[in-house]
Order: structure tokens, then sequence, then C-alpha cells
């Protein structure tokens, strides 16, 4: 059999569930490639739902299957399909000496909306794998569970990590308010690239959980950042607050600014009918927002003006009267 693969959705980074379907499929004796336009398909796998108007121009095929941002697609892959190890050939630069893949699905905090997880995946951390499923005695390892801390098997699943003696990167970042003496101990045993964490919610006060990682002392200063979610309930107070609290501890606080692909493109400029779909003060949230970003995205620029309200390019736009794009 002849079988497709399209991905859809970014080349600098691999599509996991192509890489397993190449696996599967491959072990079978089938033939794999990426798609070619002139070519012909018995099955085509694309990793991203289109609408009719939005689909890429596609090779003949006499099946095919298309998935959602490349992670649906894998929620419908059959268990044979699911626990392959990963083609890493697909993406030789991409992988060279590192393992990507899943330990855990699923996160119980399904009370927050802006997070689509609980919805794809469960509202509970449960093990999937084992780490010999994907790895492969690679250097790296990469993981992208959601909340690995939260599966009553994370002890098990930290002292694999650990006993593979490989670099590890917790990509879907760590949850720091289960954090305990134990984790702590375990994290001390992984050989851990850096660290992410996240303080979503303004209502809650993280700064204890916080200050005993910084104690653990597991992180050298710059090697863990924590997102603090922006534009979605929190006031410019709230989101000040959390960033200050963070870097008096030392971290590194980055703002991830909640649906700016609705506000903004890739370059950071106003859409062109963001007027008429937004309101004056939704848009100059949306700004401070953008300005808190830029002065902490770049470690240098926070050090060196640690006030966020002496940022020099927000207060040019403060003292110009805060412009935005208005209805005509």
């Amino acid at each position: 059999m002849k079988i497709g693969l399209v991905d859809c959705d970014s080349h600098n980074f691999p599509n996991l569930p192509l890489m397993k379907i190449s696996s599967y499929y491959k072990s079978g004796g089938d033939m794999v490639e990426f798609a070619s336009l002139g070519s012909h398909y018995e099955r085509l796998y694309v990793s991203k739902i289109f609408t009719e108007s939005q689909e890429p121009e596609l090779p003949e095929y006499d099946e095919i299957f298309r998935g959602g941002s490349g992670y649906d697609l894998e929620n419908t892959l059959p268990y044979e399909m699911e626990h392959s190890c990963p083609d890493y050939s697909l993406y030789p630069a991409l992988t060279k000496d590192t393992a990507f893949g899943f330990l855990t699905r699923g996160c119980p905090r399904k009370n927050h909306g802006f997070c689509i997880t609980p919805q794809k995946d469960g509202c509970v951390s449960r093990k999937v794998a084992d780490l010999q499923e994907f790895w492969r005695g690679q250097k790296r390892i990469v993981l992208l569970d959601q909340n690995l801390l939260a599966c009553c098997e994370r002890m098990e699943l930290l002292e694999q990590l650990a006993d593979s003696h490989a670099q590890v990167e917790f990509n879907g970042g760590m949850d720091v308010r289960l954090l305990d003496e134990e984790v702590l101990s375990a994290f001390g045993k992984i050989k851990v690239k850096d660290y992410h964490f996240a303080w979503d919610d303004p209502r809650e006060n993280l700064e204890e959980q916080f200050r005993l990682f910084r104690d653990a002392g597991l992180a050298a200063a710059g090697q863990c950042r924590v997102y603090v979610l922006t534009n979605y309930w929190s006031t410019m107070e709230e989101d000040l607050f959390r960033i200050y609290t963070l870097r008096n501890l030392g971290f590194m606080p980055f703002v991830m600014i909640y649906d700016k692909q609705k506000f903004v493109d890739s370059k950071g400029k106003w859409l062109p009918d963001v007027d008429l779909r937004y309101s004056e003060k939704q848009l100059r949230d949306f700004k401070i927002c953008q300005h808190m970003q830029r002065w902490c995205g770049r470690i240098n620029i926070i050090k060196s003006c640690p006030d966020f309200e002496k940022y020099e390019p927000y207060r040019r736009w403060m003292e110009k009267g805060c412009p935005v794009p208005r209805k005509i």
C-alpha cells in the first residue's frame, strides 16, 4: 500500500501523529512518504481539518483521513497505531538525538475555559505510555504532557526519566501547585533542560509554591520561565502583581496574551477589521498586554527597566493618549 502524509501545521516542530502513522505502516511493509502533487495514494493522512474553500491542493487518493492541528488525528488512531514508536526519520533535522512523546494525557483543571486539554484529552491526567515506547536511547527527550504531575503514577514516570540519563524538556510545562518534597527530590535526579510553569489565575496566590521551588535549588537563574496569562480575566494590576512577584523570586515571567491572533498579525500589527469586532476598551486592554509582553520578552529589557510604568514604548503610548483603531 502507498501511504501519503501531509503536514499542514508546522515546519519547525515534528508532527507526532504522522510519525506514528508512518511507523505503523512501514512495520507492515507499506510505502510511506510525504505526499507530492501528481502522485496517487491509496491512503492520504492530512494533519489538519480545512473548510472546503481553505483546503490546499491535494494529490489523488482513494481514501483520506483528516485531523485537527495534528492532535485530533492522533485521538482517532487505532490502538496499534497510537502505540507505535514514532518514525523519527520523517524529520531527521528536527528529531536528531531527540525523542518526542506523551507519558500522560488529560488535565483535571477543567474550570479554565482558555485551555482545551480537558475537552480533548479528558479531565483526569492518566498514564498512556512508558518512556520506552517512544524513547530509543536518544540524548534528549521532549515531553508533550499537559499535566504529568496530576497523574497518580507520576513518581514511577519521573523515575523512568531519571533512569534514562537523557536531558528532559517538559514542553507542556509543570503544575507548580502540585509540587511537594517527593516531586522536588525526583526532579533533582533528572537532567532537566529548563522548567516551564504557569501562573494563569490571578485569584490564586502561588507565591509560596514558587518560593518552594526556588528554595529547592533545582534551576539556575534564567533557567525557569513562568507564563502569565493576560487579556482573559485579569486587570493590569493583577498582571503586574504576578510579574513583579515572580521577578522578585528570581523567575523569568513571560506574558501570554489570550486570543492574540484575533487582534494582530504575526508581526504584531493590528488586523484590518479589529475595530469592528472589539470596543475601544478591549483594544486598549490588549495594547497594554502587548506592551507588557514586549517588556517581559527580553531579559535585558526587564532587568534594565524593572518598572513597567517607565518602559519607554508604553510611556510614549500613554502620552499620546493610548491610540487604538477606532470605528469610523
